[in-house]
């Protein structure tokens, strides 16, 4: 009875995390050719959260979520250069219609012989950037290009608040 009470209030009854991964590869250049901008995560600019398995396996619709927050985000150096001290400062942000740009993850710290960092996440609240018609993930960062061409795989989790609504329509 409680349950079908909650149904109608819209409140986040259960979470779902949802995980993905996405290469880039950067290229090798000279010691003095910086790197600013864009990592270039293709894969990231069409990432539709509401698209994800696990919530489809869940029967979630996008009218559902009622939360999205990144919780964790690493970047691993895969081949080419062993860690990604060439990097020196990275942002992690979305962008969708009609919402301000929002950094989501970042790291400052790139440790000499590190292969994979872990970054500081902002527990930021995600859900209209995701729910939105064009979801866009972009990076800005600094470096100097590696000595050789480097893939680089970023892999994330967003745990995702699903409504009463949502969880009602799984019993």
């Amino acid at each position: 009875m409680t349950l079908l009470l909650l149904a109608g209030c819209g409140v986040t009854l259960t979470h779902i995390a949802v995980t993905g991964s996405s290469t880039a590869t950067v290229e090798a250049g000279t010691l003095l050719e910086d790197l600013v901008g864009d990592l270039g995560f293709g894969e990231f600019v069409s990432m539709d959260l509401t698209e994800a398995q696990a919530l489809q396996n869940q029967g979630v619709a996008p009218e559902e979520i009622s939360s999205a927050v990144l919780t964790d985000f690493t970047l691993t150096a895969t081949s080419g250069a062993s860690d990604l001290s060439f990097l020196s400062a990275m942002d992690l942000s979305v962008e969708a219609e009609p919402y301000d740009v929002l950094r989501i993850a970042w790291s400052e710290s790139f440790p000499k012989g590190s292969a994979t960092v872990d970054f500081k996440t902002t527990g930021a609240d995600i859900h209209e950037y995701v729910t939105s018609q064009a979801m866009t993930l972009t990076t800005d960062v600094t470096a100097h290009r590696p000595e050789e061409d480097t893939e680089v795989r970023g892999d994330w989790t967003v745990d995702v608040g699903v409504t009463t609504e949502g969880a009602v329509s799984n019993l």
